[in-house]
């Protein structure tokens, strides 16, 4: 797990939480934003891999991301065919939903 933050800055970590299927799983935990978002996300490239064509975000323990978690996720979603956000918050989902970023990132509770 990568534990990533600073003082006076967001608090957020990303682990592989599993493979199911030989589809990586990871979580994302506590708050992601533009203190912490670029090292959140050169972890989350180094467990997806570069043979992944498709990745799990588990965010059910993600208490807030802003724009710069977006964009960091978009950039994974650059990288394989498919993502899923399993267990988006209802302010999350609403945001992908709100932006057009549903045909990117399925959600799935």
């Amino acid at each position: 797990m990568a534990d990533l933050a600073g003082e006076g800055f967001a608090l957020g970590s990303v682990e592989a939480a599993a493979i199911e299927a030989g589809v990586p799983v990871v979580r994302l935990t506590g708050e992601i934003d533009i203190s912490n978002a670029e090292p959140i996300g050169e972890a989350l490239e180094g467990i997806v891999g570069r043979d992944a064509r498709r990745v799990v975000v588990d965010v059910e323990g993600l208490e807030f991301m802003d724009s710069a978690g977006i964009a960091m996720l978009l950039r994974t979603a650059a990288r394989v065919d498919a993502v899923e956000i399993r267990h988006p918050s209802e302010v999350m989902r609403r945001i992908i939903e709100c932006t057009g970023l549903t045909g990117i990132f399925r959600m799935t509770d």
